[in-house]
């Protein structure tokens, strides 16, 4: 074979590699793991309402238990508590 030939050959190797990539990274990360479309319209809704279930159950848990700060004292590598104070 002559060279342009070669060249050729080489060309629609890497054209379909190239190709399976792709289609490979698409099956695997937008359809996800199990092989399924993005959901649609009243899936996608009531995943958003979890999610904002769980937001607002998350953020009432935060307003319950504050995050404990440290001591102003450089030295005092203690917590400083509610009672404490």
């Amino acid at each position: 074979m002559s060279n342009s030939a070669w060249i050729i050959v080489v060309s629609l190797i890497l054209a379909v590699v190239g190709s399976l990539t792709l289609i490979f990274i698409t099956l695997k990360y937008y359809w996800g793991e199990r092989g399924t479309p993005p959901l649609t319209g009243a899936a996608r809704r009531q995943q958003k309402e979890e999610e904002l279930r769980l937001r607002a159950k998350q953020i009432e848990n935060a307003a319950k238990n504050p995050r404990v700060t440290r001591s102003s004292s450089f030295w005092d590598n203690s917590k400083v508590y509610k009672d404490e104070e």
